[in-house]
């Protein structure tokens, strides 16, 4: 009988790891692809954040569609007052003019506990980037301006990140 309670608290011990675990990747996600350097000044960057705020209306009609996902780049001042831009998830439209999101891209240069639920205005927005449901990509104008950035640079993208660059659907204007 004592190896059926042993076994037993193996199970236990395992299950208990695993939900450890699962908690740890959706409190503290990884980021898809780890972040790219650019220069806050570069041209291609200030155009990409002009083109995504005179593109908010578009982003706006999105969200009023069903949609796979929706994102939001936000300034984010971290512990050590460093600027960094990340990504949020869009939980809800909570009003005309405000978002409940969710972090999804951790800053680098933050210590200490961060929450991940927040509120945010649209006039916050650096970028936003929605999927819709038959996959194509729409705004993401920072992204696109990184690609280019990468290219100018005499960087490769890999392959993964040249098949995410043909899955936008639409203009560079958006």
């Amino acid at each position: 009988m004592p190896l059926i309670d042993t076994d037993l608290a193996l199970i236990f011990v395992l299950a208990l790891l695993l939900c450890l675990c699962m908690y740890m990747r959706w409190r503290y996600p990884v980021p898809e692809f780890p972040p790219m350097a650019t220069q806050a000044d570069d041209p291609l960057m200030q155009a990409a954040k002009e083109q995504a705020k005179a593109g908010l209306g578009r982003f706006r009609a999105l969200l009023g569609h069903p949609y796979e996902n929706a994102l939001v780049k936000l300034r984010f001042v971290s512990s050590s007052q460093r600027v960094e831009y990340l990504w949020a998830e869009v939980l809800e439209v909570l009003g005309p003019d405000e978002l409940g999101i969710r972090l999804v891209t951790p800053p680098v240069t933050h210590r200490g506990r961060l929450e991940r639920i927040y509120r945010c205005r649209y006039e916050e927005l650096v970028d936003w980037l929605v999927r819709d449901r038959a996959g194509g990509l729409h705004g993401g104008f920072t992204e696109r301006a990184m690609f280019a950035v990468a290219r100018r640079d005499g960087l490769q993208l890999p392959d993964s990140l040249l098949q995410r660059e043909q899955a936008y659907v639409d203009s560079e204007t958006g």
